[in-house]
């Protein structure tokens, strides 16, 4: 994980799992290149990042219900708790998270000032705002609203008309 304070420094765990999410993102076959548009870079890097929030935190899951099972977690101590080999797994997937949630909100803060290029940025940056809905109850209003306001400025590329009429 980069320390940098750069709103889009990226580890390289995510930079491959950005790079794995961008052809999805871009509508892979639609003939635009991913890496000329921003907005799609932006939105593929915090997908990528999300997944792995994600992972990380259904192995927690796992772990915790492993535990449950055979110890009766819900009954010991923190010490009784600390001494399961599995729980040291777990602190340290809770160690990576709160990097991974704080970088997260970064990157979301900053996409709305990204401006997408074409439908397929728009449609990224939707792709997000939905995500971000899904796990959050909403935190994603802020990018839901500047991209839905793009995409009613947004005119055809062939015939120049608004793709979206009021």
């Amino acid at each position: 994980m980069s320390d940098d304070k750069e709103p889009f420094a990226v580890s390289r765990r995510v930079v491959i799992g950005a790079a794995s999410a961008a052809p999805v993102v871009a509508g892979a076959g639609a003939g635009v290149a991913a890496s000329s548009n921003e907005a799609m870079t932006r939105c593929a890097e915090w997908l990528a990042l999300d997944a792995e929030i994600d992972r990380l935190g259904l192995r927690w899951s796992d772990l915790e219900t492993i535990l449950v099972r055979q110890k009766r977690w819900e009954r010991m101590t923190p010490e009784e708790r600390g001494e399961l080999l599995p729980s040291e797994e777990m602190d340290a997937i809770d160690e990576q998270l709160k990097p991974l949630f704080d970088q997260r909100e970064a990157w979301l803060e900053a996409l709305p000032k990204v401006r997408a290029r074409d439908m397929h940025g728009v449609a990224a940056k939707l792709e997000v705002a939905l995500q971000v809905m899904v796990h959050q109850q909403g935190d994603g209003y802020d990018l839901f609203k500047a991209t839905m306001e793009e995409l009613r400025t947004a005119r055809c590329p062939h015939c120049g008309s608004p793709v979206c009429k009021s």
